[in-house]
């Protein structure tokens, strides 16, 4: 506008129209000539607006018709502009489609916390639409859950200061950034490994080895000190992955044996603990957008099949439920879970080096309230950096975890751990597992703090073409278990819906289209980890997923019994259901559900058979109180979707005393012979702490308020 103008005015005239109409604190040129037309001008700018008319006049009739004809046109622009900007906030809640840049009404940290936002995806308002399951795609900034919605930091307890000694794959090295803040100080670097036959102890070289502005390591783990006067003054721990003479002769025999090399991918799974689908859209929308911009496909129906982490990796590593896994090789908490049959033996097997990697390692999946491993799980296992790390130099802990090790955080050091994986063994065929919890397993908000590191490490593989010849699975095993949020409607179906995001190699899905378009195609399917796992396991064997094989597998598959695990290379059946996937009801969200009265006898019968069922579990435990009803916080009865009315499923939140737990759990009742059973397990939706420290068994720890 301020050209056109110009094309009849002298510049400085120009110039001080542009001034004075814009020197408003409250006003832009466009509000002014809105609101009065050309008499805002006059009365804005006094005398210089003056000199436009005389210069109109002169310029005659002609002129003048056309300035007002130009006025009209940006006023009627001005109306169309605020059209257009106004219209996208109206967002439609529950999974209506929209092309929004910003959600409607959001709350001011979110708008600072990332500059894009959540689209729902679905068909006609839903995730899953099929004649076994619905399942609604909610909107993640549903009024309900908005105030949760907050702008997070936190700074390490050792300082925000960048490391005195950085590492690469094989060598260490003083960080030329800060080497001018220490100064007359000397280094030098010991090892250490994991103590023989123990998973929770590490032993450490009596030698260290003095170095000075860099030095090649040889060893898996190491640990720097660097003293002043004979005082140690800085402490570090790093971790390496040295080729293993065994390792690598195993891995040259086996793919010796084996023809079918040429289509196989290496696997990278980087798990981020306690986030649901929501979340991670909500709070890491970068990793997202970049995951899609790789062709990543989402399986928007993957459901959890168990409460915790440990439930619900097992059926992925293991095809099993944690009851099989149990009476197959766990028999009792005191044995090791070395003879299970976990998915990284399937690849070693074929050739592949092998890596297992947990940070926050008090809480690990086979670790906590649990044995671990008597001998090393795989070929690089990285607990044993994370056990001398923690123990030594980890600090800013907030409930469960180290936030921090020295001036790194955590979750930073596990994925400088993947980045060394993925460079080191690029041309070769690996199977990696890492799992982070640290930063996300007890906050609702905190995944932002992350978002910038796995966005950034996802794009240095990609742009460093290290997924040329991998598979990457980007995935959680279950939304936030406890919490205020997590006592919220939208919480309680958050929790069952974990992400899972997959990304293949272009040629790869060119080689395989119909295995391509049925992952596509099942990405608005009901899945789990059953399925996850069976899928993974296809992958190994890729001459299964040729077209020509895999259309007798389909024909195999629609002739027999729908089977717990179907692989995402084969179709998933639309009459699939939560009980032919094995996915208990009280985590099943295909679900219709209704409120219940709080004087229904059939929830006051239900609720007392929660309290018996909770104190027939205690009872082994006579250190744990017996539990009493406080209040009934909330209750549902769900319907499935055939509308048997014989069974019906209570949903229950209830507070007990002493403690002041809040438990949820599922009642079925049986009208037939009037039985009632706990479908799936009880869960705890708020913090215990110390509570239950008496107690070891891990489940009872979720129960148990000590005497």
């Amino acid at each position: 506008m301020y050209v056109l103008i110009q094309f009849y005015l002298a510049p400085t005239k120009v110039f001080d129209v542009c001034n004075c109409c814009v020197m408003r604190e409250h006003q832009s040129l466009e509000e002014t000539l809105f609101r009065s037309g050309k008499k805002a001008i006059d009365d804005e700018c006094g005398s210089t607006t003056a000199l436009i008319k005389n210069r109109l006049q002169k310029g005659g009739l002609r002129l003048r018709r056309w300035l007002i004809a130009l006025l009209v046109f940006l006023l009627m622009s001005l109306l169309i502009i605020n059209s257009y900007y106004t219209g996208p906030f109206r967002i439609i809640r529950f999974g209506a489609m929209t092309k929004s840049n910003t959600p409607d009404v959001l709350t001011q940290e979110y708008v600072s916390l990332s500059p894009t936002v959540y689209t729902p995806i679905g068909s006609g308002g839903f995730l899953v639409r099929n004649k076994g399951c619905r399942l609604p795609a909610m909107d993640p900034f549903d009024p309900e859950t908005r105030h949760f919605i907050t702008k997070e930091s936190f700074e390490c307890e050792y300082g925000k200061y960048l490391p005195l000694i950085e590492s690469n794959n094989t060598a260490l090295f003083i960080n030329p950034l800060v080497s001018n803040e220490f100064y007359n100080i000397s280094c030098c670097w010991r090892s250490f490994w994991r103590t023989k036959n123990n998973d929770n102890a590490v032993t450490y070289d009596k030698q260290c080895y003095p170095f000075q502005n860099s030095t090649a390591v040889n060893a898996e783990f190491v640990k720097v000190e660097c003293s002043r006067n004979n005082k140690v003054i800085y402490k570090d721990y790093y971790v390496f992955l040295p080729r293993k003479p065994l390792v690598e002769e195993r891995c040259k025999q086996a793919l010796s044996k084996n023809k079918f090399l040429e289509d196989r991918l290496s696997i990278l799974v980087l798990g981020i603990d306690s986030v649901s689908r929501m979340n991670f859209h909500r709070m890491m929308p970068k990793t997202v957008k970049l995951l899609h911009s790789l062709g990543a496909v989402e399986m928007l129906g993957y459901t959890k099949v168990a409460d915790n982490t440990y439930p619900n990796l097992v059926p992925l590593l293991s095809g099993l439920n944690q009851d099989e896994l149990r009476k197959l090789c766990w028999q009792n908490a005191k044995k090791t879970f070395d003879e299970c049959p976990l998915l990284w033996k399937n690849f070693s097997a074929a050739g592949y080096r092998t890596i297992f990697g947990e940070d926050a390692y008090t809480m690990t999946t086979f670790n906590y309230l649990k044995p671990g491993f008597r001998e090393e799980p795989t070929d690089y296992y990285l607990r044993p950096y994370f056990l001398g790390a923690e123990r030594d130099i980890g600090n800013t802990r907030k409930l469960n975890a180290n936030l921090c090790i020295g001036t790194r955080k955590t979750f930073d050091c596990i994925l400088d751990y993947s980045r060394k994986v993925v460079t080191e063994f690029s041309s070769e065929l690996y199977f990696a597992f890492i799992w982070q919890a640290s930063l996300t397993h007890d906050y609702f908000a905190y995944p932002q703090l992350g978002d910038d590191s796995y966005h950034d490490f996802i794009e240095y593989v990609s742009q460093k073409d290290l997924l040329n010849h991998t598979v990457l699975i980007v995935m959680s095993d279950h939304g936030l278990r406890w919490g205020e949020f997590r006592q919220t409607y939208q919480g309680k179906i958050e929790d069952s819906l974990p992400f899972v995001f997959i990304v293949l190699p272009r040629w790869w899905r060119e080689k395989f289209p119909l295995a391509w378009g049925n992952l596509r195609r099942n990405s608005h399917s009901l899945t789990t980890p059953f399925d996850l796992h069976e899928t993974l396991k296809d992958l190994l064997s890729p001459h299964v997923l040729r077209e020509s094989f895999l259309k007798r597998r389909i024909r195999t598959q629609a002739s027999s019994p729908i089977p717990r695990g179907i692989s995402w290379f084969l179709p998933v059946p639309d009459i699939r259901t939560c009980d032919m996937a094995h996915i208990a009801n009280h985590w099943c969200m295909c679900h219709t559900s209704n409120s219940v009265a709080w004087n229904d006898t059939g929830l006051q019968d239900s609720v007392s058979f929660l309290i018996r069922e909770l104190n027939d579990m205690l009872s082994n435990y006579p250190l744990c109180a017996t539990l009493n009803l406080k209040l009934i916080k909330d209750a549902k009865v769900w319907l499935d979707n055939t509308d048997d009315a014989k069974l019906m499923d209570y949903t229950v939140t209830i507070q007990t005393t002493p403690g002041d737990a809040i438990f949820e759990g599922t009642v079925r009742y049986k009208v037939d012979d009037n039985s009632r059973k706990l479908v799936g397990s009880v869960s705890r939706l708020n913090a215990y702490g110390t509570q239950s420290a008496c107690v070891d068994e891990f489940n009872m720890r979720l129960y148990c308020y000590c005497l």
